[in-house]
């Protein structure tokens, strides 16, 4: 039977191990995560942040730059220096929105496609390694536990 002391989730709770602690495992899992993700990306030339970008773009079409920060958890200065090179590249489109002027809105562009298109297929494996072993019905309470927990922390 598992120790149903709520203390030992706690770090100074008096039967904590680190071991059981949900964010090591959390950080743990996003490091291995980052390092998989930059290994196949460096070989398309790209990183995480554009591979975020192009992911938020393909999905919700255009957006602002603000939303677009918010959605790739990136600061909007350092997101500015990004889509900059990435418009450089012609990976996207920047605009003025056409109802308020002080808002830029970035678009995909066709090559953005073409690239978001082969970070998938070259990152697929990754997904598929993680979730093995897990049916839907876990992956669902997992996605379930992981938004109450960023809502507990959240400032929105």
């Amino acid at each position: 039977m598992a120790d149903s002391d709520p203390q030992r989730f706690i770090p100074e709770g008096r039967n904590f191990h680190y071991d059981e602690f949900p964010f090591y495992w959390l950080v743990r899992l996003h490091a291995i995560y980052t390092l998989e993700l930059e290994r196949v990306l460096k070989r398309l030339k790209t990183g995480i942040p554009q591979r975020r970008v192009l992911i938020v773009l393909r999905q919700h079409g255009i957006v602002s730059v603000s939303v677009l920060a918010m959605h790739v958890v990136i600061k909007p200065s350092t997101l500015s220096r990004i889509l900059q090179r990435m418009r450089e590249a012609g990976l996207i489109e920047m605009r003025t929105n056409e109802e308020d002027a002080r808002v830029t809105d970035v678009l995909i562009t066709p090559a953005g496609e073409e690239l978001a298109a082969r970070i998938e297929d070259a990152t697929h494996k990754i997904f598929v390694r993680g979730y093995q072993g897990l049916d839907p019905d876990e992956l669902d309470r997992l996605m379930k536990m992981l938004k109450r927990m960023f809502t507990n922390l959240s400032d929105h």
